[in-house]
């Protein structure tokens, strides 16, 4: 049983790596990076633009922006997931509050716009299968008037 644990977790490993390579989310030598260590790179939503955190491993996946201060206007972080697959998001340990941008094929698939940190026992849903998920300051779809359907590129 742990051999074969051992198997899928490198497999999973590989396949990620290699994706990450495909979708040009990986850092680059020289890469600019965070104050907390991922790389940043510029996602293109709709006509705004965010320097956003890349994160794709599972435990940056998992943590995601918990135990955060806040978020700078302009900045978000992108979550890379491994599978294209309906997710469920939580706010779990956040301390302000955030719009979920879900992303499918370069499209957004839906939003989810000021969610409240004061309510961290509630899931939020993609409204479909996907590969990305954009996190952004509560607001910053509306007053960028990001839809479903925008074009998202990075």
């Amino acid at each position: 049983m742990l051999k074969n644990g051992r198997v899928a977790i490198t497999g999973l490993c590989l396949s990620l790596i290699f994706w990450w390579a495909y979708l040009g989310v990986t850092p680059a030598r020289g890469q600019e990076l965070s104050e907390h260590g991922n790389p940043l790179t510029t996602v293109s939503i709709g006509k705004a633009t965010v320097k956003a955190e890349v994160v794709a491993t599972p435990d940056k996946l998992y943590r995601g922006l918990s135990f955060r201060k806040g978020l700078p206007e302009g900045r978000g972080m992108l979550f890379a997931l491994p599978e294209r697959e309906r997710q469920v998001f939580c706010m779990r340990a956040m301390e302000f509050p955030i719009d979920i941008i879900w992303i499918a094929r370069g499209q957004v698939l839906g939003l989810e716009e000021n969610v409240s940190h004061l309510d961290q026992a509630r899931e939020y849903c993609s409204p479909g299968p996907v590969d990305y998920v954009l996190e952004v300051p509560a607001g910053f779809s509306g007053r960028h008037g990001i839809k479903a359907g925008d074009r998202v590129s990075w």
